[in-house]
């Protein structure tokens, strides 16, 4: 019996993995309160990162709110951690894919926009006919 409920434990957590999709790609462009640009690409809840004139490392997630074609993204910032201080999350930004950048309300300020969000290289596509 307990050779029987392993091996569909196992079935079942295979055909699990084999449709498991990878996260859409969204591309964002960051402004630094200095004016310098930065072009950065994260997957749906991954974390892009991105380091500040006086060292601070900066992470940029990106959450979809809505399903496909993925118009609606909240773009949070955190500072990373350092050997003296947890990751803490600075603020987000809630932006419409492909609309025109907004001003963060974190200290220090960034503009942000999401150029695109994009299937994953590679995803499985399923077409019918």
């Amino acid at each position: 019996m307990k050779r029987v409920v392993a091996c569909m434990s196992a079935m079942f957590l295979t055909g699990t993995l084999a449709v498991a999709q990878p996260n859409p790609v969204v591309q964002m462009t960051v402004t630094l309160p200095g004016g310098q640009t930065k072009d950065l690409t994260a997957p749906e809840s991954g974390v892009a990162t991105f380091t500040l004139n006086d060292g601070t490392e900066i992470g940029v997630r990106p959450t979809i709110l809505d399903s496909k074609p993925w118009t609606r993204v909240v773009v949070t910032f955190f500072k990373m951690p350092t050997a003296t201080h947890a990751t803490e999350e600075i603020g987000a930004v809630e932006l419409k894919a492909g609309g025109p950048a907004a001003q963060s309300k974190t200290s220090p300020l960034f503009k942000v926009a999401v150029t695109s969000v994009s299937e994953p290289v590679g995803a499985n596509t399923t077409t019918t006919s």
